[in-house]
């Protein structure tokens, strides 16, 4: 199946957040979520039922997390519409748990890579959250935990290879899209400076989402069919 529709999504997507068009911005991103939908939609019979249930779950919750945040972003305040980053980040938990659902469901656990890693990006996200936005810091720590939780899992050296690499990356990349909404919105005040975050935000987001549905789609084909 052809990747144009994800790919030309995904630059759509970044062109319009450096850009400062929410609606635009809204638009572009809905159309990356629904090309990915579709590839799913596409390889339903390879899979279970629950599998393709969950992964359009994880998606379609993204989808509607990243209408919440546009909206809250693309504002005069650089710290945009606290509201608004809650509620999104509130959607963003539910697929987060999506996710931690379909990797447990084929055999991810917990284990003790990279904490070092894991543990400066925790604590630069609570760090930031403390410092900035106390109001918010019970949603999104609690999403940050899920966040955590899934890349974790993602990164499990046990998975196989094919689908292991994939999610490892994917997982990564998340976990730094996120910890970049933070820093731009309570660090950067330039135009261009927040410009570049959004973009680079962005780009990373897209890699992340492609990179996990890639894998999930080999995990869970792999494991249906062995």
């Amino acid at each position: 199946m052809s990747r144009w529709p994800f790919r030309l999504g995904a630059a759509a997507t970044v062109a319009a957040g450096m850009a400062d068009h929410p609606r635009a911005h809204q638009a572009a991103e809905t159309s990356l979520i629904l090309a990915l939908m579709t590839e799913v939609l596409a390889q339903a019979p390879a899979r279970s039922r629950t599998d393709t249930a969950l992964l359009l779950a994880a998606l379609g919750a993204s989808g509607l997390g990243g209408l919440h945040i546009a909206t809250a972003t693309h504002l005069p305040d650089p710290q945009g519409y606290p509201t608004g980053f809650r509620r999104g980040a509130a959607w963003y938990a539910l697929a987060q748990t999506a996710y931690l659902g379909l990797l447990w469901r084929h055999g991810a656990r917990p284990h003790a890579g990279a904490w070092p890693l894991r543990l400066g990006a925790a604590g630069l996200g609570l760090g930031l959250l403390l410092r900035h936005d106390r109001a918010s810091l019970p949603t999104l720590s609690g999403y940050g935990t899920l966040l955590s939780g899934m890349a974790l899992l993602a990164a499990d050296p046990r998975l196989a290879p094919a689908a292991g690499r994939a999610l490892r990356v994917g997982g990564w990349l998340f976990v730094a899209s996120d910890l970049l909404i933070l820093v731009r919105r309570y660090l950067l005040r330039g135009r261009l400076s927040r410009a570049l975050a959004e973009g680079l935000m962005l780009a990373l987001y897209a890699g992340a989402q492609r990179r996990l549905v890639d894998g999930l789609l080999e995990l869970t084909r792999r494991e249906r069919e062995s």
